[in-house]
């Protein structure tokens, strides 16, 4: 049976550029991670104010044996 793990990283407006994506991808690639979606979620900012975000969308697939 596959069970599968979702990690939900947010892209900060000016300061996630291509470079930190990748960085990203490239960290969470090692453990066994995969991008599967971009998303504009819903999110609170620092003042409580509700705003849409990116996330970048993370997939890991875990084999288990029956």
């Amino acid at each position: 049976m596959t069970s599968y793990e979702y990690e939900l990283l947010k892209m900060e407006p000016v300061a996630t550029d291509a470079d930190r994506v990748e960085e990203l991808l490239n960290e969470k690639g090692a453990e066994g991670f995969r991008l599967i979606a971009i998303q504009k979620l819903w999110t609170s900012d620092d003042y409580g104010q509700s705003i849409q975000r990116n996330f970048l969308v993370l997939e890991k697939a875990e084999e288990e044996e029956l």
